[in-house]
């Protein structure tokens, strides 16, 4: 009788432990966050942003962060649609061209609501800049930006200092142009075995062209007043006739390069292939792993005559949380401490990306320093000096795909460049109903 006794309160005891554990489990709050990295990869952005969310998670028991990684530049389409159908992710990435029409959505949670109005003055005034100013419209704040890009000239430093060529030392594109001619290498059959200059073409995974630092750097914008696409200017022309003559004329940029993506363009250069690409400082980091801290750096673009350095495109991921969420203050809970004083340093350290914090940027200066880690104060002086962030009054999403197509029309089908650039202001006006 005793031993059934026994028996059933162990029974009893252990029956308790599983419906306690199974009520903790219940408790667990998972948050859904969409992104293009995967934190079980291994290049410098999952990297840190696996360590990011590991010592979130331990300091914030019950709350797991599940990432779902995504296609780049499918992701923010992808998200405004399962905004519309109501199964959106609980944190998005929203990538710069989208933003405008992310926030005209209401698919973006107000993070004032959520957790500014607790900062101090001091944190807030730590997030100034241009890339908070674009994200605060109507008062609300509508994401915080991560992995923010510069995207200009990324080049070979072991081939340019064999060269003697001091990429920061260009003046106008002219130089740019000779230096490439100059970085560009024939075998004794007069086959290019290696290209000075490359850009990738392709309408996937589309960088901004290179067409646009020139039209910033003559005063101009890419887009009018009212939205529609500014690209058949004579300064768009200009431009673009200088970018195509690079491989038909100059020879010194490969005609495969039409269909090439940026994936494609990184491959041959880190190939030896091409001593200088258009590149974006998010990626340094990553090349920096495959070839050496020693042979990888970014420059300013060249400038014209009249401006010191061409404007380069800033780009970068808006992170906020879905306004749908049913979780959103442990969403939020999250953004501010991925991207706040915890999470910044180890963005910078472990991702080789530019501090998104002021006070990050001054407590890191040593770090900044070293060799090798140079592009990060090319691309934060870029960003206060010779940026432009794209609109976000209008809708810009395919303008960066308008522009390369017209560049495979114009080598391909040899379509004469005001044409095609004026058939990329057609097309994109109408995907955006201008």
């Amino acid at each position: 009788m005793k031993t059934t006794r026994r028996l059933a309160m162990a029974l009893a005891a252990s029956m308790l432990s599983i419906t306690l554990a199974s009520v903790a489990l219940a408790q667990d709050t998972t948050i859904r966050m969409w992104t293009f990295l995967n934190p079980a990869g291994t290049a410098p952005r999952e990297v840190a942003l696996a360590k990011i969310i590991a010592n979130f998670e331990a300091a914030n028991p019950g709350t797991k962060i599940l990432v779902e990684p995504q296609v780049w530049d499918q992701m923010t389409p992808k998200f405004l649609a399962a905004h519309a159908n109501g199964n959106a992710p609980d944190v998005i990435w929203v990538v710069t061209d989208f933003l405008g029409d992310a926030i005209r959505s209401g698919s973006l949670a107000d993070l004032n609501e959520l957790f500014i109005k607790d900062w101090s003055p001091e944190r807030i005034a730590d997030n100034a800049g241009a890339y908070w100013d674009l994200t605060n419209v109507d008062g609300k704040q509508h994401a915080i930006f991560v992995s923010r890009n510069y995207i200009s000239l990324m080049y070979r430093k072991d081939l340019l200092d064999a060269a003697g060529i001091d990429p920061n030392s260009f003046k106008t594109w002219d130089e740019f142009r000779d230096a490439a001619k100059k970085l560009t290498v024939t075998d004794a059959s007069g086959n290019v075995t290696r290209y000075g200059f490359a850009v990738g073409l392709s309408e996937q995974q589309a960088d901004p062209s290179p067409v646009i630092p020139q039209i910033l750097a003559a005063g101009e914008s890419p887009f009018k007043a009212d939205g529609k696409a500014n690209f058949a200017s004579p300064t768009g022309v200009a431009a673009m006739t200088f970018l195509t003559d690079l491989i038909t004329k100059d020879k010194v940029s490969p005609a495969e390069s039409v269909s090439w993506t940026v994936d494609d363009l990184f491959e041959q250069f880190a190939a030896d292939r091409v001593a200088m690409v258009q590149g974006p400082a998010v990626r340094v980091s990553t090349l920096q792993a495959k070839l050496g801290k020693d042979k990888v750096g970014l420059a300013f673009w060249p400038g014209n005559g009249t401006v010191e350095h061409s404007p380069a495109v800033m780009a970068g991921w808006a992170v906020g949380v879905w306004s749908g969420s049913q979780h959103k203050q442990e969403a939020g809970q999250f953004v501010q401490y991925m991207l706040g004083p915890d999470g910044d340093p180890i963005w910078v350290q472990d991702g080789g990306q530019v501090p998104g914090l002021l006070s990050t940027l001054g407590k890191m200066q040593d770090f900044i320093a070293q060799p090798g880690n140079e592009y990060l104060s090319v691309a934060a002086e870029g960003a206060s000096k010779y940026g432009w962030l794209t609109p976000i009054d209008f809708s810009v999403g395919g303008y960066r795909q308008a522009l390369n197509k017209a560049a495979q029309r114009i080598l391909v089908d040899g379509v004469p460049v005001e044409q095609a650039l004026k058939d990329a202001e057609d097309e994109f006006n109408r995907q955006n109903n201008r």
